[in-house]
C-alpha cells in the first residue's frame, strides 16, 4: 500500500457525489426537499444526520427515511453538507453538494454519498478483489483528542488452504498503513468475510486488539485511541494516577439482573477481577487508549467491549451476556488416549530423558496462573514479551529466513496452531491440562511430532484432561 503522508483528499477533500434532481411538483415555492442516501458506510437511507446550507443558519435533521427539507430558501446556488455519529466515530469526513436552487424551489433532491471503490481505490495498487475490502478510520491522540500523525495501523488475519499434499494449513496474513497529517489511515485488501485483529502503534506505545468483521461489506471504518505517554514499570504515585487509567462498571445478563463472580480482564493486560453481588467491577492501573475489556461467566456466552479509556481518569463500561445455549448433541466424538498407547508412549518418551516432560503433579507444583507460567525455566525455551502478548522462542532450534526460531504445538496430538502475541489467553487453561512434553531443539522432537513445518524449532505437546488415563510417570528434566 503507498504511504499516506500529506492530506489524503479522499477523506477530507470534495468529492463528486451523485446529484439528481427530480422534475418539480406542486410544491412550496423557495423550498428544498430531498433524500440522503449512504453508500459508504450503512448501505441505505441515513437517519438521524444534521444536513446544512454553507453559509446560512439552516439546518435540517433527516427522518427514518432519510428524508430532509429546507424551507425559504432564496434562489442561487448554494452547497450542502452534513454530520452524522456513524461518520463522526470512523473519522470520515462527509462530502458536500452543489445545487441550484431556482425560483419555484427543489422538492425532489437525491444526495448520494460516494461507493466505498469510487473513494478508496485510489490508495490502493490494484482494483479490490472478491473477498476484499477497505479499512478506514482515524487515530487519536487519548489525551487530547486530535488526530495523531505518523500512527502505524496494523491488520492481521489468517487463510485456511486445504489440498491434498499438506492437508489443512493456515497461514497468517497482515496489512499496514500510515496515518496522515490529520490521523487518518486506509488499509487495502482485508478481507470482508471474515474477522480480522486490528491495532495501532505509535513510538512503540499500541492500542488493545480489536477484532472487526466486515460482515461481506466493502468497507468498514474504525477510530482508534493512542495514550502518547506510556507508563514506565518505575512511575511514581504521581505519574501512575496522571497516565495510567481506570475502568469501572457492571456486568448483567440480557434481562438486566446483575451476574456476580464474573471473570473481567482487558485483553493484553495484566489487570484481572471478578464482579462483586451487584454485577460490579473496577480494574485500575490500565493502559489508556483503546482497549479491549472480556467479560466471561458460567452459563453465558462470552462478552467483548471496546472503550475508550483517558489517561488519569476513571471509564465506564456496561457489559451484556447472553445466555448460553444448551444443545444436547445425539452422538458426541472425544479424542481420547486408546487403550493405554498414548500414555505409554508419553511414558517411554519420557523415559529415553530427550525432552523436558510435565506431568499433572508437576503442574499442580507450579500453581501457575496463565499458560506462559508453564514455559517459563523450561531448559532451551524461552518467553519474550511482544506487542500485547508473548513468544516462545527455541534456543536449540534452526531459526528461519526471518531469524525466528518459534516451537510448534501440539494437542492431544494434533497440530495446533495458536498466535501468542495477540494477548489473548491461551486456549488450554492451566487446570485443563494433563502432562505436556518440551523438545527445545531439532534432534530431539520424536518422529510423530516432525510432520509440523516449524518443528525444526522443537515442539511444545499437550495433552489434556478430556484426554482419558493419565500418564503416571514422575516428572523427567
Amino acid at each position: 500500500m503507498r504511504s499516506l503522508r500529506g492530506s489524503i483528499i479522499g477523506l477530507t477533500g470534495t468529492v463528486a457525489p451523485a446529484l439528481v434532481a427530480l422534475l418539480p411538483a406542486a410544491a412550496p415555492a423557495q423550498s428544498v426537499a430531498g433524500v440522503l442516501r449512504d453508500s459508504l458506510l450503512t448501505g441505505g437511507p441515513l437517519p438521524n444526520a444534521t444536513i446544512w446550507i454553507d453559509g446560512t443558519t439552516k439546518q435540517a435533521k433527516t427522518d427514518l427515511f432519510g428524508r430532509f427539507r429546507f424551507d425559504s430558501v432564496p434562489p442561487g446556488t448554494y452547497r450542502l453538507t452534513f454530520k452524522h455519529p456513524v461518520f463522526d466515530a470512523a473519522g470520515v469526513a462527509a462530502p458536500r453538494w452543489r445545487i441550484d436552487v431556482p425560483p419555484q424551489g427543489l422538492p425532489g433532491v437525491l444526495l448520494a454519498t460516494p461507493s466505498a471503490d469510487s473513494r478508496y481505490r485510489r490508495f490502493c495498487q490494484s482494483p479490490r478483489g472478491p473477498g476484499q475490502g477497505y479499512l478506514v478510520g482515524v487515530v487519536r491522540d487519548a489525551a487530547a483528542d486530535t488526530g495523531l500523525a505518523g500512527a502505524v495501523v496494523n491488520a492481521m488475519w489468517a487463510e485456511v488452504e486445504v489440498s491434498p499434499s499438506v492437508g489443512v494449513r493456515t497461514y497468517r496474513r497482515t496489512a499496514r498503513g500510515e496515518t496522515d497529517r490529520d490521523g487518518r489511515f486506509v488499509l487495502c485488501y482485508v478481507p470482508n468475510d471474515g474477522e480480522i485483529t486490528v491495532w495501532a502503534t505509535w513510538h512503540g506505545i499500541s492500542t488493545g486488539l480489536l477484532t472487526l468483521d466486515l460482515e461481506k461489506r466493502p468497507l468498514a471504518a474504525r477510530q482508534l485511541a493512542i495514550a502518547t505517554r506510556a507508563l514506565a514499570s518505575a512511575a511514581t504515585g504521581a505519574d501512575s494516577a496522571a497516565l495510567a487509567a481506570r475502568l469501572d462498571g457492571v456486568v448483567k445478563n440480557i434481562d438486566g439482573a446483575p451476574i456476580p463472580d464474573a471473570r473481567v480482564y482487558v485483553r493484553g493486560s495484566r489487570s484481572l477481577t471478578r464482579t462483586t453481588a451487584s454485577g460490579a467491577f473496577s480494574l485500575g492501573e490500565l493502559p489508556a487508549g483503546t482497549q479491549v475489556v472480556e467479560v466471561s461467566a458460567v452459563g453465558y456466552q462470552p462478552g467483548r467491549q471496546v472503550v475508550d479509556l483517558k489517561p488519569g481518569q476513571a471509564g465506564r463500561a456496561e457489559v451484556v451476556l447472553a445466555k448460553a445455549v444448551q444443545r444436547l448433541p445425539t452422538l458426541e466424538v472425544v479424542g481420547r488416549l486408546r487403550n493405554g498407547d498414548e500414555v505409554s508412549s508419553f511414558q517411554d518418551r519420557a523415559r529415553r530423558g530427550f525432552g523436558f516432560f510435565m506431568t499433572e503433579e508437576d503442574i499442580q507444583r507450579r500453581n501457575p496462573i496463565i499458560f506462559e507460567d508453564l514455559l517459563r525455566g523450561v531448559p532451551g525455551m524461552q518467553v519474550e514479551p511482544v506487542g500485547q502478548g508473548y513468544r516462545v522462542v527455541s534456543s536449540r532450534g534452526v531459526p528461519n529466513m526471518q531469524g525466528d526460531c518459534s516451537p510448534a504445538f501440539f494437542v492431544d496430538g494434533s497440530p495446533f496452531y495458536v498466535d501468542l502475541t495477540s494477548g489473548d489467553p491461551f486456549p488450554v487453561a492451566p487446570q485443563d491440562i494433563l502432562a505436556m512434553e518440551v523438545y527445545p531443539g531439532t534432534a530431539a522432537v520424536p518422529a510423530e511430532f516432525q510432520r509440523m513445518q516449524n518443528a525444526g524449532c522443537g515442539v511444545i505437546a499437550i495433552w489434556t484432561k478430556r484426554g482419558g488415563a493419565r500418564p503416571r510417570t514422575g516428572g523427567s528434566r
